[in-house]
């Protein structure tokens, strides 16, 4: 069976390469048709930057698999070989083994990442703030992710359906870190409420009109790490709050920024939310019914013991093959949900606004305006942004 999922995660990966070889050719060829929304330099400059995203995929893939095939060759039998004894600390020091070394080894990507992005005039850090930040990251990573692996392991190893245990808890989790979220986004920014009282009024109206309630209007010092521009809404219940980044309030007008917003007051409007909240729980439920059968024979072959640090760790491994093969499902549902969010956004602003501040978005951003339709299905969460306006348009008429 160690032979039968490594050929399967190979035959993902060659897949995925595939996905990404075949969409920098459309790239090219999209190219070589003239600019679309942006002027012949943007253009040319977000054609370029799309192609060095695709092959940092392209890269990644390969790493995953080196890493799949690693651990499933022999890599999980020595850790398991050297730091399990039998007891909760053990497993927790072999989980914690197996993450360094996928953290170690998956870096040099990163670093090629931002690399590029800095290249391109996005990531406008240093490299101590990129330092200070993994060093942060790092940290939550060991105190929260410790005490959510120590619940997991404990269930995994002490109930007979602890898989339906593992899913609840994990799902209660996830809800509590979107609560949170406003909480650990102060360890990397500062939020300062919005002083423009112009468009925090028209903000806050807005918000009236769909019956949101929000715990403040903030404005994010996105542009020290980052001068991409984006807006959303952060936390669940009473931790709910409307973040600007600065980089938007200096690119958009109000206008546009109301548009934006009114986009996002769509997804609330529309319960978007929670049907992404029910969405997830699916998707995890299927990911834990799955984690929870696997058979022992496996793990036999493996050399190692069924106990939970291991069937995290294999979960972990193949967690973004089971997500790719439900990922165009799941898009489907969100696509059909971003342009009811935009139809709304329109409505609360206006379609000239909405459009002109997508275009914005595409120019600021360096997003390459075409898309394949093969990548478009399997991959993106919005709409492509053609779509997007024909669609918005089209309505106007």
């Amino acid at each position: 069976m160690v032979n039968f999922l490594i050929t399967l995660y190979g035959i993902y990966i060659a897949v995925k390469v595939l996905l990404e070889i075949n969409e920098v050719l459309f790239i090219k060829r999209e190219f070589e048709k003239g600019p679309v929304l942006l002027s012949l330099e943007d253009f040319k400059i977000a054609a370029i930057y799309s192609i060095y995203k695709h092959t940092i995929e392209i890269f990644n893939g390969l790493i995953s698999l080196f890493l799949v095939v690693f651990w499933l060759s022999g890599g999980l039998f020595i850790i398991n070989y050297i730091f399990y004894d039998g007891t909760l600390l053990g497993e927790l020091k072999v989980l914690g083994v197996f993450f360094l070394i996928n953290y170690i080894l998956t870096l040099p990507i990163h670093i090629w990442e931002k690399h590029i992005d800095k290249r391109f005039g996005f990531n406008v850090a240093s490299w101590k703030m990129f330092l200070v930040d993994e060093i942060k990251k790092i940290t939550l990573f060991v105190v929260f992710g410790g005490v959510f692996f120590t619940g997991l392991i404990y269930f995994i190893d002490n109930f007979k359906n602890w898989w339906l245990i593992g899913f609840f808890f994990s799902f209660i989790v996830i809800i509590l870190l979107n609560i949170l979220y406003p909480f650990f986004a102060t360890w990397f920014n500062k939020f300062e409420p919005l002083e423009n009282k112009e468009l925090k009024e028209s903000i806050e109206d807005m918000m009236k009109k769909v019956g949101f309630r929000a715990s403040g209007v903030f404005v994010m010092d996105a542009s020290k790490r980052d001068t991409r521009l984006n807006a959303y809404f952060a936390g669940l219940g009473k931790s709910k709050r409307v973040v600007l980044f600065d980089t938007l309030l200096k690119k958009l007008n109000k206008e546009e920024i109301l548009a934006v917003l009114g986009h996002e007051l769509g997804h609330f409007k529309h319960k978007d939310i929670l049907k992404n909240i029910i969405l997830i729980g699916i998707v995890l439920f299927i990911f834990f019914a799955l984690l929870g059968n696997l058979p022992n024979e496996f793990f036999k072959e493996l050399g190692v013991p069924k106990n939970g640090a291991n069937i995290i760790i294999i979960g972990l491994l193949f967690s973004d093959m089971v997500f790719f093969v439900l990922q165009p499902f799941v898009n489907l549902i969100s696509r059909h949900n971003e342009f009811g969010a935009d139809k709304m956004g329109s409505e609360l602003v206006s379609k000239k606004a909405l459009g002109s501040a997508l275009k914005k978005l595409v120019k600021e951003n360096k997003h390459f305006p075409k898309v394949s339709k093969i990548y478009s299905f399997i991959y993106y969460s919005h709409p492509p942004i053609l779509e997007r306006l024909e669609k918005l348009y089209k309505e106007e008429k």
